[in-house]
């Protein structure tokens, strides 16, 4: 099995493999700078891709976590963002099984959740949320039950193993003055970022439905753009939705510099670099781009049903969790009402 290592006087993560020609065993230079989340998350995958390639020659395969669980992400997971999403929780966990020596489903004990979730949630394992460091444990829970189901083992340890989910953090509204905080800090920034910024909070789309390839975008007569949801099945009849273009956006748009026919980038694994710049510059995260975009929609008059249908929601009651309205922005709304008669 493949794997990265670090050495004491090189910046670079260096992988071990097995020559599938000569069988011996070989080191060497990856040129992906080790502490650099993008690089360890390349490095690894490397790492998964050499032991994929060995695995297909080897004519007995025990069942260790690597001989089938990258393949079996890729066949299970027919949705692009769920495939990525769950690659991405699969690295934390490859590393933690690794570091432990548990190669194999029958090496899993229950009290491994626990032990997961610890390790997660400090800086060794990267320091996450816990309720980041839960769901890659209940996806880890999927892969163990698999793996029964295949007969690699008999067991499903973390069947009962019952981790609480916290209380999310509120996502608050930006307000004009940080939004234009957040602008001044982007031009300093690469340039894909300040066009996700700019797209987030005039569209309220989510972070990885930024990128838009160029001919779902109209600029003639009333602007308009079709934006993908990733939240919806491929087959669901919403997944495509059109919604309107402010005409004060439409000049931006014009003179943004297209990459291969898309608004930016691919945005796989940026998600944490982008929220970085918003949490070091105002404390808070991409989706609060979102919260903001809707309760503008409603401070400004527009009914709940359009602005539901800007941001393509189909309940209303999760529509209003992104509702930030005051008692001031209530107050307001009072003042157009008649009063009754006055008490005499």
């Amino acid at each position: 099995m493949a794997s990265i290592k670090k050495k004491k006087r090189s910046p670079y993560w260096y992988i071990q493999y097995r020559d599938l020609d000569t069988g011996t065993w070989k080191s060497e230079s990856t040129k992906l700078r080790v502490g650099h989340p993008p690089d360890d998350r390349k490095a690894q995958r490397l790492a998964d891709k050499k032991t994929r390639d060995e695995q297909q020659l080897v004519p007995k395969v025990g069942g260790d976590f690597m001989a089938w669980v990258p393949a079996y992400l890729e066949k299970h997971y027919t949705n692009s963002h769920s495939l990525k999403r769950y690659q991405a929780a699969w690295i934390p966990i490859s590393t933690w099984l690794r570091e432990n020596k548990l190669k194999h489903p029958h090496h899993i004990r229950y009290q491994h959740a626990q032990q997961y979730m610890d390790w997660r949630k400090s800086e060794d394992g990267g320091a996450a949320k816990h309720n980041t460091a839960r769901l890659e444990l209940k996806f880890f829970g999927s892969v163990m039950a698999e793996a029964r189901r295949r007969e690699i083992t008999d067991r499903d340890p973390f069947k009962d193993a019952k981790i609480a989910k916290q209380a999310a953090a509120q996502k608050r509204e930006l307000s004009d003055a940080e939004i234009e905080k957040i602008n001044a800090v982007m031009k300093t920034k690469p340039a894909w970022m300040g066009v996700v910024f700019q797209i987030q909070i005039n569209l309220g789309c989510r972070f990885n439905e930024a990128r838009i390839p160029k001919n779902r975008f109209n600029f003639k007569g009333q602007p308009w753009v079709i934006i993908e949801d990733s939240k919806r099945k491929p087959t669901d009849k919403r997944k495509l939705f059109k919604v309107p273009i402010h005409e004060d956006f439409v000049p931006y748009l014009k003179k943004i510099k297209w990459v291969d026919g898309y608004t930016v980038p691919p945005l796989t694994f940026s998600n944490q670099s982008y929220n970085k710049v918003l949490m070091d510059t105002c404390g808070v995260t991409s989706h609060s781009c979102r919260v903001s975009f809707i309760t503008r929609c409603h401070r400004h008059g527009v009914s709940q049903q359009h602005a539901m249908a800007l941001v393509n929601h189909s309940d209303g009651l999760v529509h209003q969790i992104y509702t930030k309205l005051n008692v001031n922005d209530t107050a307001l709304e009072l003042k157009k009402i008649k009063p009754p008669p006055p008490a005499h």
